[in-house]
Parts: structure tokens; sequence; C-alpha cells
């Protein structure tokens, strides 16, 4: 009894296909390409599944899948590594044990040598030092990474884990070092001021709050289906619900000196500009209207 990819120890039962000695033999012997084990990853043509070196076909086990047959899919035609985990109760010799009842043979030696170049990408790659996602979320584009939630794991959790999160992004993340990082709030006719990441947490009162993000081209292929829409082809969980904490903006403007009450209309927006940077040298940035900033009753 066991699960194959998530969900519950208990609920589902497998039919043992111990195989004699000879048999057993027979399927170590056997050698397939990561390309063989992609190529399987419907119902009609079988459900396989790397773990380490080797190849696993779990097809017979899918409906009996204790966290329901759409999660266990998610992982089809792909290593399961990634996916128990995140799914830690698989971290058991029981369950490696009945994984084990499902393997027909072994990654051959080109492939194993393709999943290590995976890992080490070109030093030159400006997307080298992006951080590893988690192979459950559904891909738009690598390079810049953007990626939603699963269909089938979006209402699973009110607070949408971290590594489910949907990203967007429009250059490679940067790196920041926590101990230099310096945040510079610019304001017209003052001198910039400069605060550190502990600045941040020890000059400003901590608020809290639960809000949910959506990317504004949510579902966009959706609407590509009625008339063609520029941009990513997101579907329906651009989206995702998380707890926020830290400095309200608000108080780090009045902090840097600005007074929207005083300053009148002189400041109709305020400008962020990211430590991402394009080719050129010129940050991605976005920005909010003053209202909304300054808002004393806003999160």
């Amino acid at each position: 009894i066991a699960a194959a990819v998530g969900g519950a120890l208990t609920g589902a039962y497998f039919v043992s296909r111990n195989l004699p000695t000879s048999q057993a033999a027979r399927v170590e012997e056997k050698e397939f390409s990561l390309r063989d084990v992609e190529s399987h990853n419907t119902m009609e043509k079988g459900i396989w599944m790397t773990y380490g070196d080797y190849v696993y076909d779990v097809t017979s086990f899918i409906e009996g899948h204790p966290g329901g047959s759409e999660k266990i899919m998610l992982a089809a035609g792909r290593d399961l590594q990634p996916f128990w985990a995140l799914y830690a109760v698989h971290n058991s010799e029981e369950v490696r044990e009945i994984l084990a009842e499902y393997k027909i043979g072994k990654l051959d030696a080109a492939s194993r040598r393709e999943k290590s170049r995976k890992r080490a990408l070109a030093a030159d790659d400006p997307y080298a030092k992006d951080p590893d996602r988690s192979p459950l979320l559904s891909i738009n584009t690598e390079k810049p990474f953007n990626a939603e939630t699963p269909v089938a794991l979006l209402t699973d959790h009110y607070i949408t884990p971290n590594e489910l999160f949907f990203v967007r992004n429009h250059l490679p993340v940067p790196t920041v070092d926590a101990e230099s990082y310096l945040l510079e709030i610019v304001v017209p006719g003052r001198e910039p001021l400069q605060l550190s990441l502990k600045d941040l947490k020890e000059k400003f009162t901590k608020h809290t709050v639960i809000a949910t993000i959506q990317c504004a081209g949510n579902r966009r292929r959706q609407m590509t289906d009625v008339k063609a829409v520029k941009g990513l082809s997101w579907g329906a969980t651009a989206i995702s619900n998380a707890e926020w904490s830290g400095a309200r903006l608000r108080d780090v403007l009045q902090y840097a000196g600005y007074d929207a009450q005083s300053e009148g209309d002189a400041v109709e927006h305020i400008q962020f500009e990211g430590l991402d940077k394009g080719v050129e040298g010129k940050p991605y940035g976005a920005s909010v209207p003053l209202r909304a900033a300054a808002d004393p009753h806003g999160e």
C-alpha cells in the first residue's frame, strides 16, 4: 500500500510483481534513452518514469494511486526524484521497495551524461545562476523562466507553497547578498536615502497581509482562441496566494521625507527599479499610483 508521487500511504493497493531471479537480471540489462522515457507519457503508450539511473513502468499503478491519477500523471515521462523531494512522505524504504516492483531497466550511458549536462549550464549563460525550480510547474518559457501552477494542484493549499508559486520573469534572476543589499529611495528635491535589509527589518513596523497576485496575462491562451493576443500564452493558473510580511511602502516613503499631503500633486507615481538588468544595463521597472502607495488604509 503506497503512493507513487503524492498523497497518503493508505487507501490503495497494488499487485506484486516479484520477478524470478533470471527475469530480474534481464530487466537489469535493458537500457533506455531519455527520449524513450519522455515518449511514454500517456495511458495509451504507457507511463514511464525515472528514479536515479533506473526506468520504471507504472502504468498499472496509475488508477490505484492514493493521491489521485492527476497528480501522479504530472511525473509521466519524467524524473520522479524532484516530485518525491516535494512529497516527502515517499522518503521511506517501503515506498522505494514498491517502486522497485515496476522497474523495467536503466538509462543508457548517453542519457546519464545528458542529465548531468542539463544540471551544468554553460558558464557564460546569463541564466546560469537562476534558482532551481519545481518540476511540477507548467513552463511557458525557460529563459527567462515563466511558469504557472498546475491546475490539479492550485486549490490543494490556501497559501500557495513557494515552490508552486507562479513565476513571471523578464530577465535573469539577480544574485542578492543580504549583507550588502541597499534599497535606494529617491525623493524629488531631497538627498537619496539608502536602507539596508537590516534597516528595513529594524526601523519599521512589520505588517503581514494575505493577498493573491495574478499575472495580467492570466488565461491569455483562452483569449487567443477568440482573437490573437500578444504576449506569453498563459493558461488559467498564473495566479497564487501568499502571506506577505515587511515594511509598508508608505512608512518607508515617510521616513525618506516624502509627505503626500504637503507635496500635493508634485508626484503622481512611485517608480520601482529592479536589480535585474538587460544586456544594455537598464533595470526592469514598473510603477504604482502615489495615491495607492500613500493610502494609510492600504496594504
